[in-house]
């Protein structure tokens, strides 16, 4: 998990969230209200439009945020353990989910590489206590 991940304001433009993303290399970028509580979520996906090339698909700089964004954010609760953020990655098919408090004030998020990065350590834990079960 990324702790208090990047955010973005519900009353940004497409452009500033753009440029969030392009400056701090990230593909997906929580929108929040005026009181800090997430109110969706913009990936690099929404920026480029449904359909890559196609005229009037990709949104204006210009363009709230608010009119792009995913607003059925798929969230953990920060309590979760990482399995169950993976669960409903697959079960949603997203690539981040968010993690939110009981208040919904964004706490951190966890993307598909943060669950490859835990499942590539366990293997590799798995791997040691066989080589120590072996010799």
């Amino acid at each position: 998990m990324t702790p208090n991940p990047i955010s973005i304001a519900d009353s940004a433009t497409v452009g500033e969230a753009s440029r969030t993303m392009f400056d701090c290399g990230l593909r997906h970028l929580p929108v929040v209200d005026g009181s800090n509580r997430v109110v969706g979520i913009i990936s690099d996906r929404d920026l480029r439009g449904p359909m890559v090339g196609c005229l009037g698909n990709v949104p204006s700089l210009t363009t709230s945020v608010s009119a792009v964004m995913t607003r059925d954010v798929v969230t953990a609760h920060v309590d979760d353990r990482v399995h169950v953020a993976a669960q409903k990655m697959v079960d949603r098919r997203v690539g981040a989910v968010l993690v939110v408090d009981n208040d919904s004030l964004i706490r951190g998020i966890v993307s598909y590489v943060d669950v490859l990065g835990q499942l590539v350590r366990e293997a590799a834990q798995d791997a040691r206590a066989v080589d120590l079960i072996d010799s």
